[in-house]
């Protein structure tokens, strides 16, 4: 990820928030072409394509009853294959932040969607190879949320985070972080930027182990896995992308693998499953 790209990505992650609220504003031809352009950067770490597509979502007769305002969405798919919905999450939540740095809302959705019929719009529905782990509502926020969005908001409590000591450690998952004092400048900028991420039901499932030069990045498991694609591990690829950025805006580029954690996994839960290891 280059400096200027992950400085614009990181300041937008500071203050990326979701909106279910639009003010009904069509979006012009030229955030139409911004949008597609956008959608049209499938890299990950993985080596994944991912295909994206903006569209207005009343041509199909596709909806999200927790959507007010909007009728774009941009969806997607990709190969069902090992690791899928952790690129499909990085893809989509690059595209969330350059959305967001344009001013445009965004919402994941994944659970409050007419899945069947935006499925039907990617041609999930008649590839089984293929998956629709979740998609994306965009458009101009409203000056003010709506009724249904406030009691959303509130149910998950949207603007909380896990406290630091639940989701950073050091060394291993038997020595948590107490704050952001406890690791320099750099690390702490974009661990931040991963604290701010957004995740299903706000769960934040991810654990972030961090040794000398290397930081693991752990899944803990809340909800149950789901074969149309996995909702957590979408999240965990959101967390990728945050990290990777956060530390890209201090001008440190980071390298992923896969091949196992760096540093040792003392205090590991059986909920705790290795994802990715960026190296720096």
């Amino acid at each position: 990820m280059e400096a200027s790209e992950a400085k614009v990505l990181a300041s937008a992650c500071m203050r990326r928030r979701t909106v279910r609220t639009f003010d009904g504003t069509p979006l012009s031809p030229e955030t139409c072409e911004l949008l597609k352009t956008l959608a049209s950067n499938g890299e990950n770490p993985y080596g994944i394509p991912v295909d994206l597509r903006l569209i207005d979502a009343e041509t199909y007769g596709a909806t999200s009853r927790v959507i007010r305002g909007t009728s774009w969405y941009v969806v997607g798919s990709l190969p069902r294959c090992p690791h899928a919905e952790e690129a499909f999450g990085y893809v989509v939540e690059r595209l969330v932040l350059a959305a967001t740095a344009h001013g445009l809302g965004t919402a994941w959705l994944a659970g409050t969607i007419d899945r069947p019929a935006f499925e039907h719009v990617v041609g999930v529905d008649r590839d089984e190879n293929r998956i629709m782990p979740a998609l994306i509502a965009v458009g101009v926020p409203a000056a003010r949320m709506s009724a249904l969005e406030r009691v959303m908001r509130s149910k998950l409590h949207a603007d909380e985070r896990a406290p630091w000591d639940t989701l950073f450690f050091q060394g291993d998952l038997a020595h948590p972080m107490t704050s952001p004092d406890a690791c320099g400048p750099t690390l702490a900028a974009a661990l931040s930027c991963v604290r701010l991420a957004p995740s299903a039901q706000n769960l934040q499932p991810w654990r972030l182990v961090c040794s000398d030069g290397h930081i693991d990045l752990f899944e803990d498991r809340t909800l149950p896995l789901r074969s149309i694609g996995d909702v957590q591990l979408v999240d965990m690829g959101i967390a990728m992308l945050h990290l990777e950025a956060g530390l890209a805006q201090r001008g440190v580029r980071g390298t992923w693998s896969f091949d196992g954690p760096v540093a040792g996994v003392a205090g590991a839960s059986a909920s705790a499953t290795y994802v990715a290891t960026i190296s720096y």
